[in-house]
């Protein structure tokens, strides 16, 4: 499954690749145009997405694929991903339930982001816009991922109150191009699921109508 997930997304990656510098030159181009910096703020907006999306792009189509691990604060990560998710869906409800005194992650922060981004994103849509996320981060201890032993591990859990997924995809939800959603591409969650496991991580489900909760777990390995 893992191998039919990294040939699908370098696929994708190639077709994703082209449009992103037609985007990022028309962004360019009317900014120019743009007289109020309000405005401006919009297209600075869509270039530094797309230099991201390209930056990506280029690493998902690296023939090693190799993280690029720094110090990260999560909860940066986080704000990152609700400032995101606000402008796409403004009128959905984003509540902080965050533990401030979670030590710094070593992680590639963008694909961190890709990968929040991607859970976010399914459950604001499944919200068909409206509704409650809650963004939830708490230290768990003892804590076992692919039959490792980690003692501390960060638990990040994205909770909504929509309908739930579907019973009949729960167990196959992270397989690329399944989709409960007419219109969805069922890719977001298999990439999610790659870049989690890349951290060593893993992610878990819990899902019933009125609550969906993605948890996931990222060893803190330069405190084991």
């Amino acid at each position: 499954q893992q191998q039919a997930n990294r040939e699908l997304v370098r696929n994708l990656a190639h077709e994703i690749k082209n449009p992103l510098g037609g985007i990022r030159g028309s962004a360019q181009l009317l900014a120019l145009e743009l007289d109020d910096p309000q405005l401006r703020e919009y297209t600075e907006v869509i270039v530094a997405e797309a230099d991201r999306l390209q930056s990506l792009m280029n690493r998902l189509l690296s023939s090693h694929r190799m993280k690029r691990p720094a110090p990260l604060n999560i909860h940066d990560v986080l704000e990152h991903v609700r400032r995101l998710i606000l402008a796409e869906f403004p009128a959905v409800d984003i509540h902080r339930d965050y533990d401030l005194s979670l030590p710094q992650l070593t992680a590639d922060r963008e694909q961190l982001i890709q990968a929040v981004l991607n859970i976010v994103r399914n459950a604001a849509q499944a919200l068909e816009g409206r509704g409650v996320i809650q963004l939830r981060t708490r230290i768990a201890r003892q804590v076992t991922i692919a039959k490792r032993r980690f003692k501390l591990a960060l638990e990040l859990q994205v909770i909504d109150d929509g309908p739930g997924i579907p019973e009949e995809i729960r167990d196959t939800i992270f397989y690329p191009l399944i989709t409960g959603r007419d219109g969805g591409s069922g890719l977001g969650l298999s990439l999610a699921q790659t870049f989690v496991e890349q951290h060593q991580g893993m992610i878990e489900i819990d899902s019933r109508p009125g609550r969906t909760c993605f948890t996931i777990l990222l060893p803190i390995t330069d405190r084991t």
